[in-house]
């Protein structure tokens, strides 16, 4: 479990919402993802490939701390990650992560020249 303390002062809750500032849904799912990528399981090296649900309990206000609490499973394509969001008012949050082993995936290449057209 690890916390973060959402700030009066972030720039995004100027505009989230005027008068009443609440933290985005998609800065909850980037910390569980930030929080998943600090603790993998033992010996994985991961890569996100999915968000299966986000769901959106209660609204996380200025001054806030975000805890999150994870659960890690294997599964037939990879890894999934349940990471329950709170702050010390309750639950704000439950987001479900998929991850699959970096060794999956090619390196990426370098882009070369952009064909052109005769046109």
């Amino acid at each position: 479990m690890t916390g973060w303390r959402v700030e009066p002062t972030e720039p995004v809750l100027a505009g989230h919402y005027p008068g009443f500032p609440i933290l985005p849904g998609v800065y909850l799912v980037e910390h569980a993802h930030q929080v998943a990528c600090g603790s993998p399981p033992e010996g994985a090296d991961l890569v996100l490939t999915g968000v299966d649900s986000a769901r959106f309990l209660a609204p996380v206000l200025p001054g806030d701390v975000v805890r999150v609490d994870l659960a890690w499973s294997a599964g037939p394509e990879g890894w999934g990650c349940r990471a329950d969001v709170h702050t010390g008012r309750g639950p704000v949050a439950s987001v479900r992560l998929r991850y699959a082993g970096s060794s999956d995936f090619p390196a990426p290449q370098p882009f070369g020249p952009i064909p052109r057209g005769d046109g």
